[in-house]
C-alpha cells in the first residue's frame, strides 16, 4: 500500500469579510492499493451545496485520474469559515484548482507504508447531546449556557437557553434540572502511517462533535461581539497542530456525525474572539492528550493487506410536504412567518399550554429557516424541489478492516449508532458531512419532538427510515 499526505491554503479563494485568527486549510490523505485509489478531502469550511461538492469530486477525478467515486469531500462545519453560496462557481474553481496541483504532487511521493491505529473509547468525558425533551413543553435544544453536576453531567431548568424564543413556560418540570444526558458517539481513533523506513508519513484522527466554539462570543451580551468574527480552525484544527507537534508528520482530523453533539465546552466569559479560541485551545488540549496516550499505549498494526475498496452510493430523500416548492416560493417567505408569528403571538395572549406554545414556536421559526436553506446553506434546485427528492450521495471505503462511511451532513448521532450496530461495531468509522451539505437531516424523532433539528430540515418523516432501507443491502453487498 502506497500512501501521501497533503495541505492547501484556503486563503484567497473566496471573498474574505474577517480578520484571521488562524488559517483555514483542505487536507489530504491519498492511499492506493494495487489499482485501487482513495482520496479523502477534508476542509476547514462550514459547508458546500452538494452541487458544488459533485462539481469538486468530478473535475478533481479529471485532473488527477482518480476515480470520482473514490473522492470524498468532507468539510469539517467550522463555523468560522465561509459556506454554501460563498464557495460557488470562482471560489470553488480555485478551491479545485489548488486541491488537483496538490494531489497531483502527492501521486508522485507518495510511499509504501504501514499504518498502526487505535479505536478509543472516550466516553462522555468529551462531549455532549444537547438535545432533549421536557416534559409537558416538547423536544429543545441548547447551543450554550448548560451546566454541569459533579459527574460532569450536563443540565440545566432554564428556559431562556432552550431556544424558545423568549418564551418562558412556567412548569414544574422546569422546577428541578433537565439532564441533557442522550447518546454520544463514544469513540475516537487514530491511524499513523509510516514509511518502510519508520518515518511518519502522517496522522488521521476522528470523533465527533461541533466545531462551534470559535464563536462562542457570539452568544454573549458583548455589544460588541458582532465586530469579534474572525476565521477560525477551531478545536479540530488546535487539534490536528498537536498530532503534527506530537508526531512530527503532517495531521488531519474528520468529523463524525454531529447535529446533535457538542463539546462540553466552558461558556462563561466569552464575549470575545480571544477568549473563544483559547476554550478552543483547551479542549483540543483534552481530547488530544486522551487520544495520544491511548494510542502509545494500545495502538496496532493495521492489516494493509486486507480487503482495500470504495464505492459512492445515491439515494434520494424526500422532502417534507411543507418545505418550498420552488427557489421562487422559497424567496417568497414573508407572508408564511407573518401568519405563524400571528398564530403563536394569539396562542400566547390567550395563555394555552405549553406544548401548544412550543409546537407553534417551531412552526414559526422553521418557516423563517426556508429561505436560508434554499439559497445559503443547502443550494437545493428547483428540479429538486419539484420533484420532491434530494439525491445525496453515501461514500463507502475499506481499509484494514476498517469501514469508513460517509454520510450526508448534519446527520445526527442516530446514524453512527445505526451505521456501528448494523456492520462492524467500533470498525465501522461513520464520517459526516460528505460530498455537500443538506442542512440536518432529521430522524422521526425529532420530527415529532421540534426543536432546531425540526426547524432546519428539509426531509420528510420517511426519509432517514428510506435512508437505512436502502443503504443496508449496498453496503452489505460492498462488505462481501
Amino acid at each position: 500500500m502506497k500512501c501521501a499526505f497533503g495541505k492547501i491554503s484556503l486563503k484567497g479563494t473566496f471573498k474574505e469579510q474577517w480578520e484571521y485568527g488562524t488559517g483555514l486549510y483542505g487536507r489530504f490523505l491519498y492511499l492506493q492499493s494495487g489499482s485501487e485509489q482513495a482520496l479523502i478531502c477534508a476542509f476547514d469550511l462550514a459547508g458546500t451545496f452538494h452541487t458544488e461538492a459533485r462539481r469538486f469530486t468530478a473535475r478533481v477525478s479529471e485532473l488527477t485520474g482518480i476515480p470520482q467515486k473514490s473522492i470524498w469531500v468532507h468539510e469539517l462545519q467550522i463555523h468560522a469559515a465561509p459556506g454554501g453560496k460563498e464557495l460557488c462557481g470562482e471560489p470553488m474553481d480555485m478551491i479545485i484548482s489548488r486541491s488537483a496541483e496538490e494531489v497531483r504532487a502527492m501521486l508522485s511521493r507518495a510511499e509504501e507504508c504501514e499504518c498502526s491505529a487505535c479505536d478509543i473509547h472516550m466516553g462522555t468525558e468529551f462531549t455532549m447531546n444537547r438535545e432533549q425533551y421536557v416534559e409537558g413543553l416538547g423536544g429543545v435544544t441548547v447551543w450554550r449556557g448548560l451546566k454541569f453536576d459533579k459527574d460532569g453531567v450536563p443540565y440545566t431548568n432554564d428556559p431562556s437557553v432552550m431556544l424558545l424564543r423568549g418564551y418562558e413556560p412556567k412548569l414544574h418540570s422546569l422546577d428541578s434540572p433537565v439532564y441533557f444526558d442522550n447518546a454520544v458517539d463514544e469513540k475516537a481513533y487514530l491511524f499513523a502511517f509510516k514509511n518502510k523506513s519508520g518515518k511518519t508519513l502522517g496522522t488521521l484522527s476522528r470523533f465527533a462533535a461541533h466545531p462551534d466554539v470559535a464563536v462562542l462570543f457570539e452568544h454573549s451580551e458583548n455589544p460588541d461581539r458582532l465586530k469579534e468574527y474572525r476565521y477560525d480552525f477551531d478545536w479540530p484544527g488546535y487539534l490536528t497542530e498537536i498530532m503534527e507537534r506530537e508526531f512530527g508528520a503532517p495531521g488531519m482530523y474528520i468529523n463524525g456525525p454531529c447535529a446533535d453533539l457538542a463539546v462540553k465546552k466552558d461558556c462563561v466569559n466569552k464575549g470575545t474572539y480571544v477568549s473563544s479560541a483559547a476554550e478552543c485551545r483547551r479542549i483540543a488540549a483534552l481530547i488530544g492528550k486522551k487520544i495520544i496516550n491511548e494510542f502509545r499505549g494500545r495502538s496496532r498494526p493495521v492489516d494493509t493487506k486486507a480487503v482495500f475498496r470504495t464505492e459512492t452510493f445515491e439515494i434520494k430523500l424526500p422532502v417534507k410536504d411543507d418545505f418550498p416548492r420552488s427557489r421562487a416560493e422559497a424567496s417568497d417567505y414573508e407572508g408564511r412567518v407573518k401568519s405563524a408569528q400571528a398564530a403563536l403571538d394569539k396562542a400566547l395572549e390567550e395563555g394555552r399550554p405549553a406544548f401548544e406554545i412550543k409546537k407553534l414556536i417551531d412552526e414559526r421559526w422553521r418557516k423563517g429557516h426556508f429561505y436560508s436553506m434554499v439559497f445559503s446553506s443547502g443550494g437545493y434546485t428547483d428540479e429538486e424541489l419539484a420533484s420532491r427528492e434530494v439525491p445525496v450521495q453515501v461514500k463507502a471505503f475499506r481499509f484494514g478492516g476498517y469501514l469508513f462511511v460517509g454520510v450526508p451532513g448534519e446527520s445526527l448521532v442516530d446514524i453512527t449508532l445505526w451505521l456501528r450496530g448494523s456492520f462492524t461495531g467500533e470498525k465501522t468509522v461513520p464520517v459526516d458531512q460528505v460530498n455537500g451539505y443538506y442542512d440536518y437531516l432529521a430522524t422521526p424523532r425529532s420530527l415529532t419532538l421540534g426543536g432546531y433539528t425540526y426547524w432546519s430540515s428539509f426531509v420528510s418523516r420517511g426519509a432517514i427510515p428510506k435512508l437505512k432501507r436502502e443503504l443496508y443491502p449496498l453496503l452489505r453487498s460492498f462488505m462481501k
